[in-house]
């Protein structure tokens, strides 16, 4: 085997680890645009 050569020649487990992957940055993604959407301050302080 080369150096260079892919050592994840199973599509199966390509799709599984960029699944894996799609996951966790989706996840990631969410919870910053989440995040982002909270007031800086809590609610009850903003209303009076």
């Amino acid at each position: 085997m080369k150096p260079t050569e892919p050592t994840f020649n199973s599509p199966i487990v390509r799709h599984a680890i960029s699944l894996v992957i799609g996951l966790a940055v989706g996840v990631f993604f969410h919870y910053l645009l989440f995040r982002l959407t909270l007031p800086v301050q809590p609610f009850i302080y903003v209303a009076f």
